[in-house]
């Protein structure tokens, strides 16, 4: 495998400022060997998906969600069995290698394609700011070997029971923990409230719901929320986009 080589179809490429951007298209179930690149760079998944797997990491990537690559880190990628779009930044500090599928970097995916669709003279501060903000979000998450067994069963808790009406005190109560305590551990290790973390859950079912045809309010009945305008207004302030927008972004060929 050579080194740099990128594989996949290119299908359009630009120049903004110091990043190389260039967006690929890849076949249904593509396997890519082992491979290495000597620069950093991001790759954001605009449609379909695919995993990737390093060294010690294995990464699952859906739409609007991304991966940042540290230099001459081997990885290989197995894409869905769907055509897969994506695309590719170069020019960014990253000294990690990460999956960031937050709704928050799902986010700034949805900024990064834009600026690459209509880029202006702005558009290279517009993807400092952007490559800025991956970087600071990547250099935080942290490893959780050293996390207490109860703050780690909360958050699993927080994962598979999103859809329920948890709260701080009924999560306190299970731990046998005061709140406030919970409270404090939980943002001082995840970066999130309690609640917050709850929203960027629903947030990011609701996101992978969407690239089915289910419909909103049944979308946004299964994800928890009080309503479909509960969910629109939600969406929104995580995304930048409402569940509708959002959904037509999703298939861009």
């Amino acid at each position: 495998m050579e080194r740099d080589e990128f594989f996949g179809t290119a299908v359009a490429t630009r120049q903004l400022g110091p990043y190389a951007l260039c967006v690929r298209d890849y076949g249904p179930s593509t396997r890519l060997p082992f491979h290495t690149h000597s620069e950093p760079f991001v790759t954001v998944v605009l449609a379909g998906g695919f995993r990737e797997q390093s060294p010690g990491i294995s990464v699952a990537c859906g739409a609007h969600q991304m991966v940042i690559h540290e230099p001459d880190v081997r990885h290989r990628n197995h894409f869905l069995a769907r055509r897969t779009r994506c695309l590719s930044v170069q020019g960014g500090r990253f000294r990690r290698t990460v999956g960031l599928t937050s709704p928050a970097m799902a986010g700034i995916a949805v900024k990064l394609h834009a600026e690459f669709r209509r880029p202006d003279t702005l558009s290279p501060l517009v993807l400092d700011a952007l490559m800025s903000e991956m970087f600071v979000t990547a250099e935080r998450l942290r490893d959780e070997a050293g996390v207490p067994r109860w703050l780690h069963e909360v958050h699993a808790i927080i994962d598979r029971r999103f859809d329920e009406p948890l709260t701080l005190q009924s999560l306190a109560r299970w731990a046998e923990v005061h709140d406030g305590h919970l409270a404090r551990a939980f943002r001082r290790q995840y970066g999130l409230t309690v609640g917050e973390r709850i929203r960027e859950r629903r947030v990011a079912y609701v996101r992978q719901r969407l690239e089915s045809k289910s419909s909103l309010q049944a979308i946004a009945q299964d994800a928890g929320f009080a309503d479909q305008s509960h969910m629109t207004r939600t969406f929104r302030l995580a995304t930048g986009l409402t569940p509708a927008r959002y959904r037509k972004t999703l298939f861009p060929f």
